[in-house]
């Protein structure tokens, strides 16, 4: 049984990693703001599982370092706006001796992605170098898209449930990976109990589909027809180089992760080194996207 303290157990992904860590039998700790704390809506699932909470912040070194004593790992969640201050975490969890720090990568795997590709990916990366310095026991896990957010638009972020009007990215032919979140829990789980993961990258990719394969897939459980609207790569650059006011960043990186994703291909790569975690860790039995894409049809 492992101590582990995660930060962002509230968000998207940390409830997953949270419920998979406890039927696991593991001692699990949140790290949450004051605010967060003062909102039962957040605390209540955390208490009824048994997990510790835990008042800091990214602002408080002191509270990182207290938060971080007696763990065996440490796993961020943070949003994209906090992963420039992970490294505050990472030194706390090293000065504590913590022995595994898991970034919040979760994604697609930077160093895929050409520089420039994605400010998201950039930032990532030099986070990376930065917890790399520090000397603590170091495993991103890279997981590519998350299937509830790029499987649900049928490829277009921010939908929450199937459109009848798709817009398609390139000619919608080229592939990329997808994982649903409870799946990622399950593997973050199997790579904590997994010693000869420390200082590795892992990489897990449960699905593969192109925009057209999942709206066909999608006509056929629902019996809808789904028009396109298709989107050229150059329509894409045009959208990237007009959003460069603070207003139009996420404009900018979800236009960017479309072309990551869907006209450069770099959520269907796989570096050599880096620990595939679907065929390391078989026993677990992944959600598929017609198993996902079914949970709308009622």
């Amino acid at each position: 049984m492992k101590n582990v303290l995660i930060v962002g157990a509230t968000g998207n992904l940390g409830p997953h990693i949270v419920k998979a860590l406890v039927k696991n039998g593991h001692y699990v700790s949140a790290l949450m703001r004051s605010t967060a704390m003062a909102d039962i809506s957040k605390t209540q699932p955390l208490n009824a599982q048994g997990v510790e909470i835990l008042e800091g912040s990214f602002e408080d070194y002191d509270s990182l370092r207290s938060a971080c004593r007696k763990k065996d790992v440490v796993i961020s969640c943070a949003g994209a706006d906090q992963i420039l201050n992970q490294i505050h975490l990472a030194k706390a969890a090293r000065d504590a001796g913590v022995a595994q720090f898991i970034p919040s990568e979760f994604g697609i795997d930077p160093y895929v992605a050409e520089k420039g590709s994605c400010d998201l990916f950039d930032a990532k990366a030099a986070v990376q170098e930065q917890i790399k310095e520090t000397g603590i026991g170091f495993t991103p896990i890279y997981t590519n898209g998350f299937m509830e957010f790029w499987a649900t638009g049928l490829g277009e972020l921010g939908a929450l449930s199937p459109p009848d009007l798709a817009k398609v990215f390139g000619d919608g032919n080229m592939s990329a990976y997808m994982t649903a979140l409870s799946d990622i829990g399950q593997y973050t789980a199997a790579i904590v109990e997994d010693p000869k993961t420390i200082n590795k990258e892992v990489l897990v990719a449960t699905t593969c589909a192109t925009q057209n394969e999942m709206i066909s897939l999608w006509e056929d459980i629902s019996g809808k027809t789904v028009e396109k609207e298709f989107v050229s790569a150059d329509q894409l650059d045009e959208i990237i180089d007009a959003s460069t006011a603070p207003d139009s960043m996420l404009t900018r990186i979800f236009t960017q992760l479309h072309r990551s994703v869907w006209i450069k291909g770099e959520a269907n790569k796989e570096r050599n080194g880096v620990l595939n975690a679907v065929s390391r860790y078989s026993h677990i039995q992944p959600l598929s996207l017609k198993a996902y894409l079914k949970n709308f049809i009622s």
